[in-house]
């Protein structure tokens, strides 16, 4: 058995390891998203191998979307905020809509114990103590267990997992049971629990083949609309040793055969259990030298930082375009596995600046998608391409039918050219803007030109009748965030049409210079909000003028007031955070904090990095705090649904950007410190056109070294000093 080191037995370490001490089944559901594993491929959730009618289990395949019925969708009411007021809530609305989701599928490490010839039920024996523990350094479960029968009989059991991050395909688990009396029988053999369904009981699968062999447990899982078929397989062994029964299990999933998993599976067998755990230690090694974050701060924000950061780490599928990140990784079916804005505008800087390679398929992925999209802006009646707000494999729009938000919550269209032009400035690979970005750029220009009305009495053009990303205001015009990236579109556009690189794409797509000019006039006279007299960005047109009372509000009774349920003007900082003033950021930052309500898992988040953009560290420290523990505490009471990524990008975003100033640019990189004074230091790493670099930030100084393995030097400058050209291999240090 791998086992942690006896202190660690003891007390945990809570800055690498993640610890509960019960088996309360009211507790489970949330409990498995907290201890829930994955690598991006595989996903699942950390329930008990017993598979008790509480264990709340989920076991996902990355891209395995299929029709679901509506009913797997709940209807908002119709005084919800959502809710589109004339748009009819069938009384019957699986017979409305058609949406997609992925299937949990069988359980791949369940087990069946017997012990004094019991079968061992979690519902039927006294639990005398139930440790779970997440070894977040290694990406582990264990858990320790031990329990005692209707007979009297003791038993302890000690399982752990892993999800291979060195071949995605593989889960290995291991389950040892040790009895204080030798004469009692025991009996220890895994199993596919086949009997699993999605949220409401909804079964998403069928058992096409089940059978058994020595040493092997078989399962071929068949979905429908579209058809595919995922082949799960258990090879495993059990070895007694006195009073111990160890049972060590390899199981492959394949989506070909299953003869193909039967191979992997047995091949996996035969390499042996600890060899299989090496490759995924070493794995996971190679992932931290390049990702790796140190934080001299308080403990519960240290756990909950590297908490999140193993979860942005298991999100991201390796070598597939056909997928992106689903909003909630593979923990759970929250949201039904769709990719949001959060993916494009919240995730993507993260993954770029540490996995750039893998960071290029959320690119592709949307590329594939772009005739959906073009159909998508022709159903409105508009031009080019609209990203639909909810997207799964296909591209087409997932978002139920009866909220406001398909034709309201259009930024995303931008979020995605936003993604474009990073990936293009922080990396050398000019292949993806040529064969893919620049595509997607034109098209996303082509709808808000189309979307925009000119405003003669105004000289201006308009974007009017969107939805707030602030979500509690679903009917306005301009919204200064929408209005904003929309320009930042159009003029990114405008600038590529003067790329002679692209000039197959503009003949592709029939981009003539006429169009290009179009771009940028309309962008030049693009209405958008600006500081008033007291330097406050005014949401929308009229938001001044809504009630500033905001006792007794709800989602059900808010959009007559200035309650947001995440401050969509704070959002601006980041990619615009040239356009104003220290002043302007900072008195933007107080108004909308005694706005903010806090519904959304990216509001608190979003209001430290606001905060450490604009020069409040002390502040942005408090809000990293709270933000860190967004799913280890339940703080919006809904992690039995799965994790809250993108609040975990933006809370590295906030150590980044924040904390330390980073700014990127083509030519150069740039660090403004604002560092909080309870903190001692922090150390990241990230990779900037194709140099990885080390930076740790204190109250007084910044060092960034580039590693000797780069090949290139590094321009840099630190608070205005003169750049620096740091060379392989140099450590340069600047104080303050």
């Amino acid at each position: 058995m791998i086992t942690p080191k006896q202190d660690e037995q003891l007390m945990p370490d809570p800055r690498t390891h993640i610890y509960n001490e019960t088996a309360r089944p009211d507790l489970e559901a949330n409990l498995a998203t907290r201890y829930a594993l994955a690598n991006g491929y595989l996903g699942i959730r950390g329930t008990h191998e017993e598979m008790p009618e509480w264990a709340s289990a989920g076991f996902f395949v990355a891209g395995t979307y299929c029709a679901a019925p509506a009913a797997l969708v709940p209807i908002h009411s119709p005084a919800h905020i959502l809710t589109h007021p004339t748009r009819i809530l069938p009384e019957r609305h699986a017979d409305y809509i058609s949406l997609t989701t992925m299937p949990n599928l069988p359980n791949p490490v369940a087990v069946r114990l017997t012990l004094g010839g019991e079968l061992i039920s979690l519902d039927n024996v006294a639990i005398l103590a139930c440790e779970r523990v997440l070894h977040m350094e290694d990406a582990r479960l264990t858990r320790r267990m031990v329990i005692r029968n209707s007979a009297g009989q003791r038993a302890t059991i000690d399982s752990e997992r892993v999800v291979s991050w060195a071949n995605p395909q593989l889960i290995i688990f291991r389950y040892q049971v040790q009895v204080d009396d030798a004469n009692v029988d025991v009996t220890v053999e895994p199993y596919i629990a086949a009997q699993v369904s999605n949220m409401r009981g909804i079964r998403l699968f069928t058992v096409a083949e089940e059978h058994c062999a020595p040493h092997l447990n078989l399962l071929l899982a068949h979905i429908a609309e579209p058809e595919q078929q995922v082949a799960i397989v258990q090879a495993y062994n059990v070895y007694r040793e006195g009073r111990t029964v160890t049972l060590e299990v390899i199981v492959a999933v394949d989506q070909k055969s299953l003869d193909d998993a039967q191979q992997m599976a047995q091949d996996g067998l035969a390499t042996g259990y600890m060899a299989l755990y090496e490759e995924h230690l070493v794995a996971v090694q190679q992932v931290q030298q390049r990702v790796k974050v140190d934080l001299e701060a308080d403990v519960l924000s240290v756990q909950g930082f590297k908490f999140n950061q193993l979860h942005l780490e298991m999100a991201l599928c390796p070598d597939n375009p056909a997928v992106s990140v689903p909003i909630k990784g593979l923990t759970g079916e929250g949201y039904r596995f769709m990719v949001f804005w959060d993916t494009d505008f919240h995730l993507f800087p993260y993954y770029l600046l540490t996995n750039p390679t893998q960071a290029r398929n959320l690119i592709i992925y949307r590329y594939n998608q772009l005739p959906a999209y073009r159909r998508f802006a022709q159903f409105w009646g508009y031009a080019g391409a609209q990203v639909p707000w909810e997207t799964g494999s296909s591209g087409e729009e997932e978002t139920a039918p009866w909220l406001c938000l398909q034709e309201r919550e259009i930024h995303i269209s931008a979020d995605v050219a936003y993604a474009v032009k990073l990936y293009d400035e922080w990396t050398t690979d000019a292949s993806v803007l040529i064969h893919y970005g620049a595509e997607i750029v034109f098209e996303t220009a082509r709808f808000y030109a189309s979307r925009v009305i000119w405003n003669a009495e105004g000289n201006r053009y308009e974007i009017r009748d969107i939805g707030c990303p602030d979500q509690y205001h679903t009917f306005a015009d301009n919204n200064v965030f929408i209005s904003r990236m929309a320009r930042f579109n159009l003029e990114y556009a405008a600038s590529l049409g003067a790329d002679p690189r692209l000039a197959g794409v503009r003949e592709k797509l029939l981009v003539g210079d006429d169009e290009v000019a179009n771009f940028q006039h309309i962008a030049k006279y693009l209405y958008i909000i600006q500081p008033d007299d007291e330097g406050i960005i005014e949401e929308f047109d009229g938001f001044f003028a809504l009630s500033s009372d905001l006792r007794g509000i709800s989602e059900h009774n808010c959009s007559h007031t200035q309650a947001v349920k995440q401050p969509d003007v704070l959002a601006l900082y980041l990619p615009f955070h040239a356009d104003y003033s220290p002043e302007v950021l900072q008195r933007n930052w107080y108004y909308y904090q005694a706005r903010t309500s806090h519904g959304s898992s990216l509001s608190l988040p979003g209001m430290g990095l606001a905060a450490a953009l604009a020069g409040l560290p002390d502040e942005a420290a408090d809000y990293f705090l709270r933000s860190s523990r967004m799913d280890l505490d339940d703080v919006n009471g809904n992690t039995n649904l799965g994790v809250h990524l993108a609040g975990y990008a933006v809370l590295w975003e906030t150590l980044s950007f924040g904390f330390s100033g980073l700014r990127l640019y083509r030519d150069r990189i740039e660090f403004a410190p604002h560092f909080p004074r309870r903190w001692g230091k922090i150390s990241y790493r990230f990779t900037w056109h194709g140099s990885l670099l080390h930076v740790t930030v204190t109250a007084d100084s910044l060092q960034i070294t580039s590693m000797a393995t780069n090949l290139c030097e590094v321009p840099v400058q630190v608070i205005g000093s003169e750049l620096y050209s740091l060379a392989i291999g140099e450590e340069y240090t600047v104080a303050y």
